[in-house]
């Protein structure tokens, strides 16, 4: 005998699919730099593909990849390189200067 008779699946079965739909389920993985980060410091800035909103309210393009972006600061000449970390983390630096944490955050409102 099969494992659906007269169109009923059998509880194993039922079962194993259960088990296995279950354990796909889990979060969303964001995989991509795309959105809005803020730091711990109020600021914010916006990824698009490769065009971005810097902290400064510059709308600027750079070097984009789903995982990462880099640009060049319009005042000062430094690089700031960005690396997604999480869904909801990013590890920024800019230029020798220290490694920041930003993170996902609401676009902001006026």
């Amino acid at each position: 005998m099969g494992l659906i008779t007269c169109g009923i699946m059998s509880p194993r079965l039922l079962f194993a699919t259960a088990a296995v739909l279950l354990s796909l389920a889990g979060p969303a993985h964001a995989d991509a730099i795309d959105g809005h980060w803020c730091d711990n410091e109020k600021r914010h800035l916006e990824i698009n593909g490769p065009a971005i909103v810097t902290p400064s309210g510059a709308s600027l393009k750079g070097d984009y990849n789903r995982h990462g972006f880099t640009y060049l600061e319009p005042n000062g000449g430094k690089t700031i390189v960005m690396v997604l970390l999480s869904e909801v983390s990013m590890r920024l630096k800019a230029g020798e200067g220290p490694d920041e944490m930003w993170h996902r955050c609401a676009a902001p409102t006026s």
